[in-house]
């Protein structure tokens, strides 16, 4: 028996008005069978930089096949086009603002396509839900076994994710920057484990330097920030039974210094 196929979502839709399930339902009457997955609703209106961390941080947890529907869409209705891609072995549409390249970095069977064929859209198209429109119903045809270069047209190139990748230093620091934060104030960067230094680090956000460094959480003392690698392998500011968003005063786009010991 073949299994069922997955669709995830992702978007800044919050989880209070209708829009999700708007979502989820076009997708259930192209694909009845789907199973659907809700990735993260409560992404900060607007918010490329999270929204784009959130889902590539996802994009291998999920099986292979997945298919996901990926809207935080500042410009929707706007000429931002709208794009659907296959990378490391899954696919996703979304809009072409940044949100869906960090997902692809590194796929060396990337493939992009703008969504082009409309006979593939539900109708009428509402100018500002093209996540129930467009993207939905396109995503559900993806899932049901529809090939991408089926739904639109080949494109090269994709809007860049808005923040540039981490990069060393001549000096040998390391600067990234954050990109998340959870629901428990764990500050999450962009600095991937690869390139801390093995025989340890310090961390600088703002006037901040941070010198303890853990495996988990709660080997750091009651309220002190630490260090560590997340489980999604980047590093990580926590503190432990307290927020470290709110000790360091940090939002995502803050820049975040490693310097070797």
């Amino acid at each position: 028996m073949m299994p069922r196929p997955v669709v995830a979502l992702l978007s800044d839709f919050g989880t209070s008005d209708r829009y999700v399930a708007a979502i989820k339902g076009v997708v259930l009457e192209v694909a009845p069978d789907a199973q659907l997955v809700d990735v993260a609703h409560d992404v900060p209106a607007g918010d490329i930089v999270e929204g784009g961390w959130l889902l590539a941080s996802a994009w291998r947890d999920l099986p292979p096949g997945t298919v996901f529907v990926a809207v935080v869409d500042p410009g929707v209705g706007s000429e931002r086009r709208p794009i659907g891609m296959h990378a490391h072995g899954r696919l996703a549409v979304g809009p072409d603002n940044g949100l869906l390249e960090l997902a692809a970095r590194g796929a060396g069977d990337g493939d992009v396509v703008e969504l082009t064929v409309r006979a593939m859209w539900r109708h009428p198209v509402s100018p500002v839900f093209h996540g129930r429109d467009l993207f939905a119903p396109v995503a559900a045809r993806l899932a049901s076994g529809t090939r991408l270069r089926e739904v639109g047209d080949p494109i090269d190139a994709i809007v860049p994710y808005p923040i540039a990748p981490p990069q060393r230093r001549p000096d040998g620091a390391i600067a990234g920057h954050v990109v998340h934060v959870d629901r428990f104030g764990n500050v999450v960067t962009d600095v991937p484990r690869e390139l801390l230094p093995r025989a340890g680090f310090r961390v600088g956000v703002g006037q901040i330097v941070i010198d303890r460094v853990v495996s988990y959480y709660a080997e750091a003392d009651p309220g002190e920030v630490a260090a560590l690698v997340g489980s999604a392998g980047y590093l990580e500011l926590a503190a432990r039974s307290a927020s470290a968003r709110d000790a360091l005063e940090v939002s995502p786009g803050a820049t975040v210094e490693v310097w070797p010991r």
